[in-house]
């Protein structure tokens, strides 16, 4: 059997009025968290410096890190490090990110589809610490 192909993703939550911050890439079927691929030997602090596209300091705190299967690919696993940022105004979509949408455990009645490790293990961790609604 092959050995699972690791994808690495650095992920920002940012929360506001008990709402996370979502992301949905042009072409994807989902929205997903803000953030992305490490480039080599950057860190993950760095990433999501360079995939947030800010020039200032950020505010970030370690939260956790998931595992789960790739959407995509089940040859993949996604690994997820994800960190709480605080951010000053409002995030707008620009580059890849066709839209965004501030979330709480409640968006599938809104119609909405989120990556499968968030609806698996952030949001309900989130909803579980008061974080959000």
């Amino acid at each position: 059997m092959a050995e699972k192909i690791i994808h690495n993703k650095v992920a920002g939550i940012i929360i506001k009025d008990k709402k996370m911050l979502m992301c949905k890439q042009y072409d994807e079927p989902h929205f997903i968290m803000p953030g992305g691929r490490p480039d080599e030997g950057e860190t993950s602090e760095e990433t999501l410096k360079r995939k947030l596209k800010v020039e200032v300091n950020l505010d970030f705190k370690y939260f956790k890190t998931w595992e789960a299967p790739h959407f995509k690919d089940p040859d993949r696993i996604v690994k997820m490090a994800c960190y709480f940022v605080e951010v000053e105004g409002e995030p707008k979509p620009v580059g890849e990110i066709e839209k965004i949408e501030w979330i709480d455990s409640n968006y599938k009645e809104k119609g909405l589809k989120i990556a499968s490790i968030d609806e698996d293990y952030l949001v309900p961790e989130l909803k579980e610490q008061g974080l959000i609604d």
